[in-house]
Protein backbone atom coordinates (compact mmCIF):
# COMPACT_ATOMS: atom_id res chain seq x y z
CA UNK A 1 0.00 0.00 0.00
CA UNK A 2 1.48 3.17 -0.86
CA UNK A 3 1.43 6.66 1.09
CA UNK A 4 -0.77 8.56 -0.91
CA UNK A 5 -3.35 5.53 -0.34
CA UNK A 6 -2.36 5.07 3.26
CA UNK A 7 -3.44 9.02 3.23
CA UNK A 8 -6.85 7.94 2.23
CA UNK A 9 -7.07 4.58 3.77
CA UNK A 10 -8.80 5.83 6.86
CA UNK A 11 -12.00 5.27 6.00
CA UNK A 12 -11.77 1.93 5.63
CA UNK A 13 -10.18 1.39 9.67
CA UNK A 14 -13.98 0.75 11.06
CA UNK A 15 -14.16 -2.54 8.52
CA UNK A 16 -10.43 -3.78 9.93
CA UNK A 17 -9.47 -5.90 12.51
CA UNK A 18 -7.31 -4.89 15.30
CA UNK A 19 -4.26 -6.96 13.85
CA UNK A 20 -5.01 -5.67 10.44
CA UNK A 21 -5.12 -2.32 12.32
CA UNK A 22 -1.81 -2.74 14.03
CA UNK A 23 -0.38 -3.55 10.69
CA UNK A 24 -1.41 -1.02 8.97
CA UNK A 25 -0.50 1.08 11.80
CA UNK A 26 3.27 -0.17 11.50
CA UNK A 27 3.35 0.04 8.01
CA UNK A 28 2.40 3.77 8.08
CA UNK A 29 5.46 4.63 10.29
CA UNK A 30 7.57 2.92 8.08
CA UNK A 31 6.57 4.89 4.81
CA UNK A 32 7.10 7.84 7.12
CA UNK A 33 3.09 8.45 6.40
CA UNK A 34 2.89 9.29 10.21
CA UNK A 35 2.60 10.86 12.12
CA UNK A 36 2.25 14.22 10.13
CA UNK A 37 -1.30 12.70 8.35
CA UNK A 38 -3.35 13.71 11.51
CA UNK A 39 -6.62 12.14 9.69
CA UNK A 40 -5.05 9.07 9.63
CA UNK A 41 -3.58 9.00 13.39
CA UNK A 42 -7.27 10.35 14.36
CA UNK A 43 -8.83 7.11 12.47
CA UNK A 44 -6.58 5.17 14.27
CA UNK A 45 -7.09 6.44 17.68
CA UNK A 46 -10.38 5.90 17.43
CA UNK A 47 -10.27 2.43 16.56
CA UNK A 48 -7.90 1.70 18.98
CA UNK A 49 -10.26 2.91 22.00
CA UNK A 50 -13.12 1.24 20.05
CA UNK A 51 -11.66 -1.46 20.53
CA UNK A 52 -11.12 -1.53 24.21
CA UNK A 53 -7.24 -0.66 23.52
CA UNK A 54 -6.67 2.69 25.22
CA UNK A 55 -3.26 2.77 26.67
CA UNK A 56 -2.48 2.25 22.23
CA UNK A 57 -4.40 5.21 21.93
CA UNK A 58 -2.90 7.64 24.09
CA UNK A 59 0.50 6.27 23.07
CA UNK A 60 -0.05 6.99 19.43
CA UNK A 61 -1.73 10.41 20.59
CA UNK A 62 1.97 11.35 22.75
CA UNK A 63 4.08 10.82 19.64
CA UNK A 64 2.10 13.03 17.21
CA UNK A 65 3.77 16.68 17.93
CA UNK A 66 1.62 18.57 16.05
CA UNK A 67 -2.41 18.06 17.27
CA UNK A 68 -5.31 19.69 15.87
CA UNK A 69 -8.70 20.19 17.28
CA UNK A 70 -10.16 17.07 15.81
CA UNK A 71 -7.66 15.31 17.33
CA UNK A 72 -7.86 16.24 20.52
CA UNK A 73 -11.38 15.60 20.26
CA UNK A 74 -10.90 11.97 19.24
CA UNK A 75 -8.67 11.87 22.21
CA UNK A 76 -11.20 12.87 24.81
CA UNK A 77 -14.04 11.05 22.77
CA UNK A 78 -11.58 8.19 23.57
CA UNK A 79 -11.44 8.18 27.16
CA UNK A 80 -15.43 8.94 27.74
CA UNK A 81 -16.34 5.96 25.33
CA UNK A 82 -14.48 3.69 27.76
CA UNK A 83 -15.20 4.62 30.51
CA UNK A 84 -12.66 6.92 31.84
CA UNK A 85 -14.55 10.47 32.68
CA UNK A 86 -11.96 11.42 34.58
CA UNK A 87 -9.10 11.05 31.90
CA UNK A 88 -11.70 13.03 29.35
CA UNK A 89 -11.63 16.03 31.63
CA UNK A 90 -8.04 15.85 32.29
CA UNK A 91 -7.52 15.60 28.23
CA UNK A 92 -9.67 18.59 27.83
CA UNK A 93 -7.36 20.74 30.44
CA UNK A 94 -4.41 19.72 28.85
CA UNK A 95 -6.02 20.47 25.66
CA UNK A 96 -6.71 24.06 26.49
CA UNK A 97 -3.20 24.44 27.71
CA UNK A 98 -2.17 23.52 24.09
CA UNK A 99 0.65 25.99 22.63
CA UNK A 100 -1.02 25.40 19.67
CA UNK A 101 -3.79 27.00 20.73
CA UNK A 102 -6.38 24.34 20.44
CA UNK A 103 -9.76 25.24 22.67
CA UNK A 104 -12.84 22.69 23.21
CA UNK A 105 -15.62 22.91 20.84
CA UNK A 106 -18.60 21.77 19.93
CA UNK A 107 -17.63 18.07 19.41
CA UNK A 108 -15.31 18.41 22.70
CA UNK A 109 -18.44 19.39 24.86
CA UNK A 110 -20.49 16.84 23.52
CA UNK A 111 -18.09 14.24 25.21
CA UNK A 112 -16.89 16.41 28.04
CA UNK A 113 -20.30 15.98 29.35
CA UNK A 114 -20.67 12.23 28.62
CA UNK A 115 -18.02 12.40 31.28
CA UNK A 116 -20.20 14.40 33.75
CA UNK A 117 -22.99 12.34 33.20
CA UNK A 118 -20.84 8.95 34.67
CA UNK A 119 -19.08 10.83 37.20
CA UNK A 120 -22.64 12.35 37.94
CA UNK A 121 -21.02 15.31 38.86
CA UNK A 122 -23.31 18.53 38.47
CA UNK A 123 -20.74 20.89 39.30
CA UNK A 124 -18.65 20.06 36.59
CA UNK A 125 -21.33 19.67 33.87
CA UNK A 126 -22.92 22.93 34.91
CA UNK A 127 -19.21 24.62 34.68
CA UNK A 128 -19.06 23.06 30.78
CA UNK A 129 -22.57 24.54 30.73
CA UNK A 130 -21.39 27.48 31.27
CA UNK A 131 -18.34 27.35 28.93
CA UNK A 132 -20.75 26.30 26.20
CA UNK A 133 -23.07 29.29 26.69
CA UNK A 134 -19.29 31.41 26.53
CA UNK A 135 -17.54 30.10 24.12
CA UNK A 136 -19.77 28.72 21.23
CA UNK A 137 -21.27 30.59 18.84
CA UNK A 138 -24.51 28.20 19.15
CA UNK A 139 -25.70 24.83 20.95
CA UNK A 140 -26.12 22.66 18.53
CA UNK A 141 -28.73 19.51 19.18
CA UNK A 142 -26.22 16.74 20.24
CA UNK A 143 -24.91 19.23 22.49
CA UNK A 144 -28.17 20.00 24.26
CA UNK A 145 -29.17 16.20 23.98
CA UNK A 146 -25.74 15.93 26.09
CA UNK A 147 -26.97 18.27 28.61
CA UNK A 148 -30.68 16.98 29.02
CA UNK A 149 -28.77 13.42 29.33
CA UNK A 150 -25.88 15.02 32.12
CA UNK A 151 -28.86 17.16 33.84
CA UNK A 152 -30.57 13.92 33.95
CA UNK A 153 -28.00 11.73 35.37
CA UNK A 154 -27.12 14.35 37.83
CA UNK A 155 -30.73 14.06 39.69
CA UNK A 156 -31.26 17.51 38.19
CA UNK A 157 -34.51 16.67 36.57
CA UNK A 158 -35.41 20.76 36.70
CA UNK A 159 -32.53 21.89 34.66
CA UNK A 160 -33.13 18.78 31.94
CA UNK A 161 -36.13 19.96 31.47
CA UNK A 162 -35.50 23.55 30.80
CA UNK A 163 -32.28 22.61 28.36
CA UNK A 164 -35.08 20.07 26.81
CA UNK A 165 -38.07 22.92 26.29
CA UNK A 166 -35.81 25.23 24.64
CA UNK A 167 -35.45 22.67 21.76
CA UNK A 168 -37.71 23.21 19.26
CA UNK A 169 -40.49 20.74 18.79
CA UNK A 170 -39.34 20.58 15.24
CA UNK A 171 -35.69 20.27 15.94
CA UNK A 172 -35.49 17.65 18.52
CA UNK A 173 -34.36 13.90 17.65
CA UNK A 174 -34.81 10.66 18.57
CA UNK A 175 -31.44 11.39 20.79
CA UNK A 176 -33.37 14.68 22.44
CA UNK A 177 -36.80 12.90 23.43
CA UNK A 178 -35.11 9.71 24.58
CA UNK A 179 -32.73 11.45 26.96
CA UNK A 180 -35.50 13.15 28.57
CA UNK A 181 -37.66 10.38 28.92
CA UNK A 182 -34.27 8.22 30.83
CA UNK A 183 -34.48 11.48 33.07
CA UNK A 184 -37.86 11.51 34.00
CA UNK A 185 -37.45 7.71 34.78
CA UNK A 186 -34.25 8.16 36.42
CA UNK A 187 -35.27 10.72 38.39
CA UNK A 188 -38.35 8.94 39.90
CA UNK A 189 -41.03 10.28 37.32
CA UNK A 190 -42.12 7.21 35.33
CA UNK A 191 -45.64 8.22 34.88
CA UNK A 192 -43.75 11.74 32.97
CA UNK A 193 -41.23 9.50 31.39
CA UNK A 194 -44.28 7.84 29.34
CA UNK A 195 -45.89 11.14 28.86
CA UNK A 196 -42.70 12.48 27.30
CA UNK A 197 -43.00 9.11 24.78
CA UNK A 198 -46.27 9.92 23.76
CA UNK A 199 -45.37 13.38 22.82
CA UNK A 200 -42.47 12.10 20.92
CA UNK A 201 -45.05 9.46 18.94
CA UNK A 202 -47.71 12.92 18.38
CA UNK A 203 -44.78 14.48 17.23
CA UNK A 204 -44.11 11.65 14.83
CA UNK A 205 -40.42 11.34 15.48
CA UNK A 206 -39.41 7.20 14.68
CA UNK A 207 -38.83 5.30 17.35
CA UNK A 208 -35.71 3.57 17.65
CA UNK A 209 -34.13 1.22 20.00
CA UNK A 210 -32.79 3.07 22.63
CA UNK A 211 -36.24 4.98 23.34
CA UNK A 212 -37.90 1.83 23.10
CA UNK A 213 -35.21 0.75 25.72
CA UNK A 214 -35.90 3.77 27.85
CA UNK A 215 -39.45 3.41 28.12
CA UNK A 216 -39.38 0.02 29.21
CA UNK A 217 -37.18 1.01 31.93
CA UNK A 218 -39.75 3.63 32.80
CA UNK A 219 -42.51 0.52 32.99
CA UNK A 220 -40.47 -1.60 34.74
CA UNK A 221 -39.92 1.18 37.54
CA UNK A 222 -43.58 1.37 37.64
CA UNK A 223 -44.25 -2.30 38.45
CA UNK A 224 -46.89 -2.47 35.44
CA UNK A 225 -49.87 -3.67 35.71
CA UNK A 226 -50.51 -6.69 32.05
CA UNK A 227 -52.11 -4.03 30.34
CA UNK A 228 -49.19 -1.61 30.48
CA UNK A 229 -47.31 -4.43 29.63
CA UNK A 230 -49.06 -5.10 26.76
CA UNK A 231 -49.06 -1.44 25.47
CA UNK A 232 -45.30 -1.53 25.33
CA UNK A 233 -45.19 -4.84 23.83
CA UNK A 234 -47.28 -3.25 21.10
CA UNK A 235 -44.89 -0.23 20.68
CA UNK A 236 -42.15 -2.56 20.06
CA UNK A 237 -44.16 -4.57 17.47
CA UNK A 238 -45.28 -1.47 15.77
CA UNK A 239 -42.06 -0.12 15.44
CA UNK A 240 -40.49 -3.35 14.52
CA UNK A 241 -38.34 -4.02 17.35
CA UNK A 242 -40.25 -6.97 18.99
CA UNK A 243 -37.42 -9.37 17.87
CA UNK A 244 -34.53 -7.10 19.00
CA UNK A 245 -32.50 -9.22 21.13
CA UNK A 246 -31.92 -5.92 23.59
CA UNK A 247 -35.43 -5.16 23.48
CA UNK A 248 -36.45 -9.07 24.52
CA UNK A 249 -34.31 -8.96 27.27
CA UNK A 250 -35.71 -5.66 29.01
CA UNK A 251 -39.06 -6.84 28.03
CA UNK A 252 -38.22 -10.36 29.92
CA UNK A 253 -36.85 -8.40 33.03
CA UNK A 254 -40.09 -6.48 33.13
CA UNK A 255 -42.75 -8.88 33.33
CA UNK A 256 -40.40 -10.67 35.58
CA UNK A 257 -40.73 -7.58 38.07
CA UNK A 258 -44.34 -8.09 37.79
CA UNK A 259 -44.88 -11.56 38.24
CA UNK A 260 -45.80 -12.37 34.15
CA UNK A 261 -43.44 -15.69 34.08
CA UNK A 262 -45.44 -17.35 31.16
CA UNK A 263 -44.67 -14.30 29.33
CA UNK A 264 -41.35 -14.27 30.27
CA UNK A 265 -41.06 -17.87 28.92
CA UNK A 266 -42.90 -16.91 25.85
CA UNK A 267 -40.69 -14.25 24.89
CA UNK A 268 -37.75 -15.93 25.75
CA UNK A 269 -38.42 -19.09 23.90
CA UNK A 270 -39.69 -17.14 20.60
CA UNK A 271 -35.94 -15.60 20.37
CA UNK A 272 -33.99 -16.29 17.36
CA UNK A 273 -30.56 -15.38 19.17
CA UNK A 274 -29.98 -15.19 22.61
CA UNK A 275 -27.04 -13.91 24.52
CA UNK A 276 -25.60 -14.64 28.54
CA UNK A 277 -27.89 -11.24 29.46
CA UNK A 278 -30.82 -13.28 27.86
CA UNK A 279 -30.45 -16.53 30.18
CA UNK A 280 -29.50 -13.83 33.09
CA UNK A 281 -32.82 -12.28 32.32
CA UNK A 282 -34.81 -15.33 32.14
CA UNK A 283 -33.01 -17.14 35.41
CA UNK A 284 -33.60 -13.82 37.21
CA UNK A 285 -37.19 -13.63 36.12
CA UNK A 286 -38.03 -17.53 37.53
CA UNK A 287 -35.97 -16.99 40.45
CA UNK A 288 -37.77 -13.72 41.47
CA UNK A 289 -40.85 -15.48 41.51
CA UNK A 290 -40.39 -19.00 43.24
CA UNK A 291 -39.46 -21.31 40.34
CA UNK A 292 -36.20 -22.46 42.06
CA UNK A 293 -36.50 -25.78 39.93
CA UNK A 294 -37.47 -24.23 36.64
CA UNK A 295 -34.53 -22.08 36.48
CA UNK A 296 -32.23 -24.76 37.32
CA UNK A 297 -33.70 -26.49 34.45
CA UNK A 298 -33.25 -23.47 32.47
CA UNK A 299 -29.30 -22.75 34.01
CA UNK A 300 -28.53 -26.51 32.72
CA UNK A 301 -30.00 -25.95 29.52
CA UNK A 302 -27.57 -22.59 29.24
CA UNK A 303 -25.19 -24.78 30.17
CA UNK A 304 -25.72 -27.55 27.49
CA UNK A 305 -25.55 -24.73 24.94
CA UNK A 306 -22.40 -23.92 25.81
CA UNK A 307 -22.90 -20.33 27.66
CA UNK A 308 -20.74 -19.48 30.20
CA UNK A 309 -22.36 -18.54 32.90
CA UNK A 310 -20.81 -15.26 35.56
CA UNK A 311 -21.37 -14.01 38.68
CA UNK A 312 -24.74 -12.67 38.18
CA UNK A 313 -26.42 -15.77 37.14
CA UNK A 314 -24.99 -18.11 39.93
CA UNK A 315 -26.38 -15.11 42.21
CA UNK A 316 -30.03 -15.70 40.75
CA UNK A 317 -29.57 -19.47 40.77
CA UNK A 318 -28.59 -19.31 44.38
CA UNK A 319 -30.74 -16.73 45.53
CA UNK A 320 -33.85 -19.00 43.71
CA UNK A 321 -32.37 -22.06 45.79
CA UNK A 322 -32.63 -20.27 48.81
CA UNK A 323 -36.21 -19.50 48.41
CA UNK A 324 -37.46 -22.84 46.95
CA UNK A 325 -35.56 -24.88 49.95
CA UNK A 326 -32.73 -26.65 47.59
CA UNK A 327 -30.35 -26.22 50.23
CA UNK A 328 -28.31 -28.78 48.48
CA UNK A 329 -28.58 -27.86 45.20
CA UNK A 330 -27.28 -24.51 46.42
CA UNK A 331 -24.45 -25.53 48.01
CA UNK A 332 -22.99 -27.57 44.67
CA UNK A 333 -23.76 -24.33 43.28
CA UNK A 334 -21.56 -22.29 45.33
CA UNK A 335 -18.98 -24.93 45.16
CA UNK A 336 -19.07 -24.84 41.13
CA UNK A 337 -18.72 -21.36 40.97
CA UNK A 338 -15.49 -21.05 42.75
CA UNK A 339 -13.93 -24.30 41.95
CA UNK A 340 -15.08 -25.06 38.48
CA UNK A 341 -15.49 -21.65 36.84
CA UNK A 342 -12.94 -19.91 39.54
CA UNK A 343 -15.25 -17.08 40.03
CA UNK A 344 -14.64 -15.10 43.02
CA UNK A 345 -17.96 -14.52 45.10
CA UNK A 346 -18.97 -11.31 45.88
CA UNK A 347 -20.69 -10.47 49.48
CA UNK A 348 -23.49 -10.64 47.77
CA UNK A 349 -23.26 -14.39 46.88
CA UNK A 350 -21.91 -15.47 50.54
CA UNK A 351 -25.33 -13.58 51.88
CA UNK A 352 -27.80 -15.37 49.58
CA UNK A 353 -25.64 -18.28 50.64
CA UNK A 354 -26.39 -17.19 54.74
CA UNK A 355 -30.33 -16.51 53.62
CA UNK A 356 -30.30 -19.83 51.96
CA UNK A 357 -29.00 -21.96 55.21
CA UNK A 358 -31.22 -19.76 57.69
CA UNK A 359 -33.89 -20.41 56.01
CA UNK A 360 -33.71 -24.11 55.79
CA UNK A 361 -32.74 -23.92 59.65
CA UNK A 362 -29.13 -24.89 59.97
CA UNK A 363 -28.09 -22.19 61.49
CA UNK A 364 -25.46 -23.28 63.24
CA UNK A 365 -23.72 -24.31 59.78
CA UNK A 366 -24.30 -20.49 58.68
CA UNK A 367 -22.50 -19.48 61.53
CA UNK A 368 -19.25 -21.83 60.81
CA UNK A 369 -19.52 -20.34 57.18
CA UNK A 370 -19.71 -16.89 57.84
CA UNK A 371 -16.75 -17.46 59.88
CA UNK A 372 -15.06 -19.32 57.50
CA UNK A 373 -15.68 -16.45 54.51
CA UNK A 374 -12.04 -15.44 53.46
CA UNK A 375 -13.47 -11.91 53.67
CA UNK A 376 -14.61 -9.70 56.46
CA UNK A 377 -18.57 -10.57 56.53
CA UNK A 378 -20.58 -7.38 56.48
CA UNK A 379 -23.34 -6.27 58.89
CA UNK A 380 -25.96 -7.40 56.87
CA UNK A 381 -24.76 -11.11 57.01
CA UNK A 382 -24.65 -10.90 60.61
CA UNK A 383 -27.80 -9.43 60.91
CA UNK A 384 -29.76 -12.21 58.87
CA UNK A 385 -28.22 -14.81 60.79
CA UNK A 386 -28.97 -13.01 64.19
CA UNK A 387 -33.04 -12.61 62.63
CA UNK A 388 -32.71 -16.08 61.92
CA UNK A 389 -31.65 -17.17 65.59
CA UNK A 390 -34.59 -15.03 66.61
CA UNK A 391 -37.02 -16.96 64.63
CA UNK A 392 -35.61 -20.29 65.39
CA UNK A 393 -35.32 -19.82 69.04
CA UNK A 394 -31.21 -20.36 69.15
CA UNK A 395 -30.51 -18.08 72.07
CA UNK A 396 -27.30 -19.23 72.58
CA UNK A 397 -26.49 -18.92 68.86
CA UNK A 398 -28.14 -15.33 69.14
CA UNK A 399 -25.55 -14.14 71.43
CA UNK A 400 -22.71 -15.44 70.08
CA UNK A 401 -23.64 -14.12 66.70
CA UNK A 402 -24.89 -10.32 68.51
CA UNK A 403 -21.10 -9.96 69.92
CA UNK A 404 -20.15 -9.77 66.32
CA UNK A 405 -22.86 -7.56 64.71
CA UNK A 406 -21.85 -4.98 67.85
CA UNK A 407 -18.50 -5.22 67.92
CA UNK A 408 -18.56 -4.55 63.64
CA UNK A 409 -20.95 -1.22 63.48
CA UNK A 410 -20.80 -0.58 67.28
CA UNK A 411 -23.16 2.95 66.06
CA UNK A 412 -25.67 1.21 64.21
CA UNK A 413 -28.88 2.05 66.49
CA UNK A 414 -30.62 -1.01 64.38
CA UNK A 415 -28.10 -3.51 66.13
CA UNK A 416 -29.11 -3.03 69.61
CA UNK A 417 -32.58 -2.80 68.94
CA UNK A 418 -31.86 -6.20 67.08
CA UNK A 419 -30.06 -7.48 70.41
CA UNK A 420 -32.50 -6.44 72.89
CA UNK A 421 -35.57 -8.06 71.22
CA UNK A 422 -33.67 -11.30 70.70
CA UNK A 423 -32.75 -11.31 74.38
CA UNK A 424 -36.82 -10.43 75.39
CA UNK A 425 -37.93 -13.62 73.41
CA UNK A 426 -35.83 -15.44 75.55
CA UNK A 427 -36.90 -13.49 78.77
CA UNK A 428 -33.12 -12.79 79.27
CA UNK A 429 -34.50 -9.03 81.15
CA UNK A 430 -31.30 -8.43 82.37
CA UNK A 431 -29.40 -8.50 79.29
CA UNK A 432 -32.02 -6.19 77.74
CA UNK A 433 -31.53 -3.33 80.71
CA UNK A 434 -27.80 -3.58 79.31
CA UNK A 435 -28.05 -3.56 75.80
CA UNK A 436 -30.75 -0.89 76.38
CA UNK A 437 -28.58 1.46 78.84
CA UNK A 438 -25.27 0.62 76.02
CA UNK A 439 -27.50 1.85 73.46
CA UNK A 440 -28.50 5.09 75.30
CA UNK A 441 -24.85 5.90 76.14
CA UNK A 442 -23.31 6.07 72.57
CA UNK A 443 -24.02 8.81 69.88
CA UNK A 444 -26.50 8.42 66.59
CA UNK A 445 -28.56 5.41 68.81
CA UNK A 446 -32.38 6.01 68.99
CA UNK A 447 -31.82 8.01 72.36
CA UNK A 448 -30.16 10.89 70.46
CA UNK A 449 -32.21 10.86 67.82
CA UNK A 450 -34.60 13.60 67.02
CA UNK A 451 -37.88 12.85 66.14
CA UNK A 452 -41.24 15.00 64.96
CA UNK A 453 -44.64 13.98 64.76
CA UNK A 454 -48.41 16.40 64.10
CA UNK A 455 -51.58 15.64 64.28
CA UNK A 456 -54.00 17.38 61.50
CA UNK A 457 -57.26 19.09 62.14
CA UNK A 458 -59.29 20.31 59.78
CA UNK A 459 -56.98 20.38 57.28
CA UNK A 460 -54.63 22.67 59.36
Amino acid sequence: MSATALRTGAAILRALSTASAAHLHAHALKLGVLPSCLHLCSSLLKFYAASGRVAAARQLFDEIPRRDVPLWNALVSAYARSGHPLHALSAASAMARDAEGARPNGVSVTSLLSACAQLRSSVRGRELHGYAVRNLVDLDLPVLNALVNMYGKCERLADARTVFASIGVGLRSAVSWTSMINACSDNGRPTEALEVFEEMRSAGVKVDEATLLAVISACTRLDCTPSLGDWVEQCALENGFLQNNRVANALIHMHGRTGRVTRCCEIFDSMGFRTVVSWTAMIQALAMNGHGVASLVRFAQMLREGFQPDGVIFLSVIHACGHSSLVNEGRQLFKSMVEGYSITPWMEHYGSMVDMLCRAGALDEAFEFVLAMPVKPDPVIWRVLAGACRDHGNASLARKVMDHVIRMDPDHEGNYVLASNLYAVHEDWRSVVDVRLNMGGRKGTSRCAVAASYVEVNGD
